[in-house]
């Protein structure tokens, strides 16, 4: 079998990586990742939740003594200025876990050189490679005719650099603002991501550039690097002929709120690995589908509560709907929740929690505790 990953960004950096390490032993099994290195990762801090770094440190050097991605910890989310009775909610994660904060380009070049598939130079069309199965990971479409709209009120960001030590907090800050919110990423001064850490994210329908701009420098002390539009979106069919399956800003893109991408690109790995060597019978365009507008309802309901600010942006961003039945099942189940009547696992979480999307329902009580409680 011939498995060919084409595009080396974050969802190809990962899908080869799975692929990669998962398959070493089978020599049946030959993975090779084709990219354009004229092509530049995208630069903007990332942040994962757990299973991002413990895939790195199982299939490459990474470790956080070494470090050779400048990664920052991440044990939670920081969300300030959300709801209106308290003026911070952390969202945390299992105590024995870590995620991370890291800089694309530099991921990028530890998994090339990782040694678990081929790396070869070069743009191709995926549907004229040669293989069993290709991954299509070559960032956002031209074309969004072969996708669907996803709900969100954010469509416009302005990235900036911090005039201030970035790098002691252990959690991403998702700061609420007149205008949405803003997403501060601890990064090294050293890394390539420090000049797009932060990100003032905003609708501008509703706000001007020029306007957002002055109520982002207003707040922080920052120096302003890109501005960046963009939609939210997935792909109609994630799998093509049953053997091209899109990833990455390929497959979907969502606002960056709860780090959410990262964890749906080696999601939609190991369904698509389970699917190719039959564990699952699922379809598996439905089920990724499903999932990621699971992330999109999740991220909606952080607006339902809306924030310490009354504005155009927070009204307009109350009035998007959930309509999946599913949605509703898990908060009844979180309201008589409690995370003590529940025993740990060995890879964090807790073993009998319901998921959706990739949030357990502590995530679920974490937040409505800070919406609904004074703390």
């Amino acid at each position: 079998m011939k498995v060919v990953v084409v595009g080396a960004g974050n969802g190809g950096c990962f899908t080869a990586l799975h692929w990669g390490w998962h398959t070493r032993n089978n020599s049946d099994v030959e993975v090779e990742l084709i990219y354009n290195p004229e092509t530049s990762p995208e630069r903007v801090g990332q942040a994962t939740v757990i299973d991002a770094p413990s895939l790195l440190w199982a299939a490459t050097d990474f470790n956080w003594y070494d470090n050779p991605i400048h990664a920052t910890l991440k044990s939670g989310i920081l969300y300030e200025g959300w709801g209106k009775l308290n003026d911070k909610i952390y969202h945390s994660f299992p105590a024995d876990k870590m995620a991370m904060h890291y800089c694309p380009w530099e991921m990028q070049n530890l998994v090339l050189n990782s040694g678990h598939f081929k790396v070869t130079e070069g743009e191709v069309n995926p549907h004229e490679v040669d293989a069993d199965y290709i991954f299509d990971c070559r960032g956002k479409p031209d074309d969004f005719s072969e996708y669907e709209d996803l709900k969100n009120p954010i469509n416009s960001c302005i990235l900036a650099e911090p005039n201030w030590d970035n790098t002691k907090a252990l959690w991403s800050r998702h700061v609420a603002s007149p205008d949405g919110w803003t997403f501060i990423i601890p990064t090294h001064s050293s890394s390539p991501s420090h000049k797009y850490c932060v990100g003032y994210c905003y609708n501008s329908n509703i706000t001007s550039k020029k306007n957002a701009e002055n109520n982002f420098l207003n707040m922080f002390d920052v120096n302003v690097t890109k501005h960046v539009k963009f939609k939210n979106y997935i792909a109609k069919s994630p799998l093509v002929d049953d053997r091209i399956f899109k990833n990455g800003n390929r497959l979907f893109f969502l606002e960056p709120m709860e780090s959410s991408s990262s964890q749906a690109y080696i999601a939609w790995v190991r369904m698509s690995f389970d699917y190719i060597f039959k564990y699952t019978d699922l379809d598996p365009n439905e089920t990724v589908i499903n999932y990621v507008k699971q992330l999109q309802n999740f991220v909606l309901w952080h607006y339902k509560y809306g924030s310490k600010y009354n504005t155009p942006f927070w009204d307009y961003a109350k009035t998007f709907t959930i309509d999946d039945p599913r949605f509703y099942e898990i908060v009844d189940s979180f309201l008589n929740y409690s995370k003590y009547d529940n025993k740990p696992t060995a890879y964090g979480g807790l073993a009998n929690d319901p998921h959706y999307g990739q949030w357990d329902l502590y995530s679920w009580e974490s937040w409505y505790k800070g919406v609904t409680t004074v703390l």
